[in-house]
């Protein structure tokens, strides 16, 4: 029993552990219950100050009150004394989740501040995630960081020449999330961007159509409702997923140009939900020559199988194809076109996976499809059925 703390006399082996150590384990709780930790001994009362991750979370502040704006008061306070009583060394991760009852400068300003504190400290990651309303971000705090990572950034407003600013400041920036923000900038550019993610959530305050520019990026994941981006300087890339539910209204061109950057990839996955296009004769889709992996979902199941046979006749290296269909609407035509020759060989492809949603077994576009694919050489047990 010489390791119960419950017993007098007896020796916490915990506190036997160096402070790196423990510096490491209080990086996993959250920024109040780090400051809690300070009453369990003398040991104790001033490592929360040195920790190298902050995960500070308005969650922890719910009911503290009988007011909501209350509560995120009382949050602002204490995260404003954390940051004032931390000692002043380097961050590795910084992480905010921060419920704002209005949309006002008032509250966008203390997180702008702990924001412009975590690049100051070196931070390496940078998670901003604002609910309920949207933070405006202050340009000044994106002035520089020259040791910052990754960024996610969620419900914030990015003013115009954020992303210059990025590129001239952050230059060791290889990951950037954005999840329902607001952006101003026409053009989005780097040198160094590896990974960017842009959910369906994400909104231009404009309505040109914006360009995305990246030499560097290797993984694309690009959601919108709204016009296709035009892509440049693509020539790294190797994943892209694309799901392109636009309400604007598309042209084939728009299609042809944005699949033609993506051509170099090795895994696609692409799904297209706007209004339906007539491609006529024109070759909207290009040759997909280092494509190995393809995942495709209902939009090109209409019985004909048209854009799934024009995509399989451009994919000479594919070796795994997964397909998604879904019950409700999954035979809405969104391409239209007519093809002279419809048989397709794949030589590399070893592996089909239907994916199906709400999907009977003997559904007549699922034995078409399964009907197709071995029209085309495919056997039987290479095609995986998932019901």
């Amino acid at each position: 029993m010489s390791g119960d703390p419950r017993v007098p006399g007896a020796v916490c082996r915990i506190n036997a552990l160096p402070d790196d150590m423990l510096l490491l384990i209080l990086s996993y709780l959250n920024a109040r219950q780090v400051v809690q930790t300070c009453l369990l001994s003398r040991q104790w009362r001033n490592l929360w100050r040195s920790v190298p991750r902050i995960n500070a979370t308005s969650d922890e502040f719910e009911h503290m009150s009988d007011d909501y704006e209350e509560d995120t008061l009382l949050f602002k306070k204490f995260v404003n004394r954390f940051l004032m009583l931390r000692n002043p060394f380097a961050l590795e991760d910084f992480r905010l989740w921060y419920d704002m009852p209005w949309e006002s400068d008032d509250y966008s300003e203390d997180a702008n501040i702990w924001i412009c504190y975590a690049l100051h400290c070196n931070a390496r990651s940078v998670m901003v995630t604002v609910r309920d309303n949207t933070m405006h971000l202050d340009p000044s705090v994106f002035i520089s960081g020259l040791f910052l990572r990754r960024l996610r950034l969620a419900g914030v407003a990015l003013f115009p020449g954020f992303f210059c600013q990025l590129a001239t400041g952050f230059t060791a920036l290889k990951y950037l999330i954005l999840h329902a923000c607001d952006i101003s900038d026409v053009e989005i550019t780097s040198k160094t961007l590896k990974v960017l993610i842009m959910d369906i959530d994400c909104s231009y305050t404009f309505e040109e159509q914006c360009s995305i520019s990246i030499p560097s990026l290797i993984c694309l994941d690009y959601s919108t409702f709204q016009r296709i981006p035009l892509l440049k300087s693509m020539k790294s890339l190797e994943r892209a997923c694309a799901v392109l539910n636009t309400y604007y209204h598309t042209e084939v061109d728009d299609i042809r140009q944005f699949l033609k950057s993506l051509s170099g990839v090795t895994d696609l996955n692409f799904s297209y939900e706007g209004n339906m296009l007539n491609m006529g004769n024109i070759q909207w889709c290009p040759k997909f020559n280092n494509l190995t992996t393809l995942t495709l979902s209902q939009w090109c199941l209409h019985p004909d199988f048209y854009p799934l046979i024009v995509f399989l006749q451009n994919s000479p290296s594919l070796e795994n194809l997964t397909l998604e269909l879904r019950g409700v609407g999954h035979t809405h035509q969104r391409f239209i076109g007519e093809l002279e020759e419809r048989s397709f060989s794949c030589e590399h492809l070893d592996s089909v996976d239907i994916v199906c949603w709400g999907v009977q077994e003997h559904d007549p576009v699922l034995d078409n499809l399964v009907e197709l694919l071995t029209e085309n050489g495919k056997e039987p047990d290479e095609i995986h059925i998932n019901i």
